[in-house]
């Protein structure tokens, strides 16, 4: 889609200023006029920040489909299995409702899925009402009797979670690895884009060789074509197809400060529950980069980003540096350094699969 930022104007920014109002963000005293002003870009950045996104002030088809899935309440349509599948808060919420009564093991995505779908049916079954897979009236007054239920409990997680440990010896994971060429990608780095890929890549492919050494399995999120100019949801639906145990994302920060700098790792965090196998992970991935690189440690994030929500395998994504910062831009251009971040990388995916 094309991108909406600050002094766009037209019906596109109408259609956002609206749907941000009816979320109650404060667009400004001049209200829905079509224009991408300051009010309209600090109410984006408020949105993103709410939602667990990147905080841009940016529209890319992320933010945009967050704004889209954020205007879906429960109740006011019937949910079922369909393709495309219906997506949206109120999917989140039902799936939400049903993890936290045990029906439902997984990321509340948003999706109405196949495991969505089945999760349903067996509530249905146990509430012994129609098994019919529908959200419809019914079904809707049986989840908000147990409202009280759900809303007491502080998480939704519950120890049965999808773990690379049940599925398996180490020589039968599978694990994909994904970064992008692509311009959509790359939020406020442009400037920076051809050293970006090139760093990132690098730390990619070297991955990929020191895990093909351990027998494992090794896919890129660009396909058998290894093409990285791949919009993010054409490789997100590459790697729900692979049938993969694993997503590693390799990105590189940036900031508007210089002198900002160090590693972060990213899991996916929702509504009241997180991944557990991927907070495990990026726990891992972050200690060995932090201790083996000695960078600042800034910590490790739970994140509703596309890449950790939409796919159906644990996720994580790395940001071993800020490509902002010239010293630590310089740094990790070094075959030296990627080889580091590559070998903590892999150490700790090791050191989990074990």
């Amino acid at each position: 889609m094309e991108i909406i930022k600050r002094n766009s104007s037209g019906e596109k920014v109408t259609d956002l200023q609206r749907r941000l109002k009816l979320l109650g963000y404060d667009i400004g005293a001049k209200d829905v006029d079509g224009f991408f002003g300051l009010d309209t870009e600090d109410a984006v950045r408020k949105f993103q920040q709410d939602r667990g996104l990147l905080v841009t002030g940016v529209i890319d088809r992320e933010t945009w489909q967050e704004l889209v899935d954020a205007g879906y309440k429960i109740g006011e349509r019937m949910l079922y299995l369909k393709h495309p599948p219906f997506r949206g808060d109120d999917v989140r919420t039902l799936q939400l409702w049903l993890k936290t009564l045990g029906f439902y093991p997984y990321n509340e995505n948003g999706i109405f899925c196949e495991r969505t779908h089945k999760a349903l049916i067996e509530f249905q079954n146990n509430m012994n009402i129609a098994d019919d897979g529908i959200v419809g009236e019914e079904t809707l007054q049986h989840l908000k009797s147990l409202k009280r239920i759900i809303v007491s409990k502080e998480t939704s997680n519950f120890p049965i979670t999808k773990s690379m440990e049940s599925e398996g010896r180490l020589r039968e994971s599978k694990i994909i690895l994904d970064y992008s060429e692509n311009l959509e990608d790359t939020g406020s780095s442009e400037k920076y884009l051809s050293e970006k890929i090139y760093i990132c890549k690098s730390i990619v492919n070297f991955c990929r060789d020191m895990l093909s050494k351990k027998s494992i399995e090794t896919l890129l999120s660009g396909g058998e074509n290894e093409r990285h100019d791949l919009f993010l949801y054409d490789r997100i639906e590459y790697a729900n197809r692979s049938e993969a145990n694993l997503l590693i994302g390799v990105d590189l920060n940036y900031s508007s400060d210089k002198d900002a700098n160090g590693c972060s790792c990213f899991y996916f965090k929702g509504l009241k529950s997180y991944s557990i196998p991927g907070y495990g992970i990026a726990n891992l991935i972050q200690d060995k980069i932090v201790g083996n690189l000695k960078v600042l440690d800034c910590r490790v994030h739970g994140t509703n980003y596309a890449l950790l929500k939409d796919t159906t395998m644990t996720s994580v994504l790395v940001e071993p540096a800020f490509i902002s910062n010239y010293k630590e831009r310089e740094r990790i251009k070094k075959t030296g350094c990627q080889l580091k971040i590559s070998e903590s990388i892999v150490d700790a995916i090791l050191e989990y699969l074990k």
